[in-house]
């Protein structure tokens, strides 16, 4: 069973994507999430440094895990 996950809590995807989908099948179930850029999804802004940078990103990841019942 495929499933799409959407969430405001991180940027949206652009042209044909998705955020995520969860697949269920024999072997379990899983969670397959997009490339994520670090935009904030809030204010729509990039930080400025890599470090701030890296971190919005693994954020927005968390994000779309999370709206799919995942746990970080």
């Amino acid at each position: 069973m495929r499933q799409v996950i959407s969430t405001k809590a991180a940027p949206g995807a652009i042209g044909p994507y998705v955020q995520g989908v969860t697949l269920s099948s024999v072997t379990g179930n899983m969670i397959y999430t997009s490339g994520q850029i670090p935009l904030d999804p809030v204010s729509g802004e990039i930080p400025e440094t890599i470090e701030a940078q890296t971190l919005r990103s693994l954020q927005n990841v968390q994000a779309i895990i999370e709206a799919a019942g995942g746990e970080v």
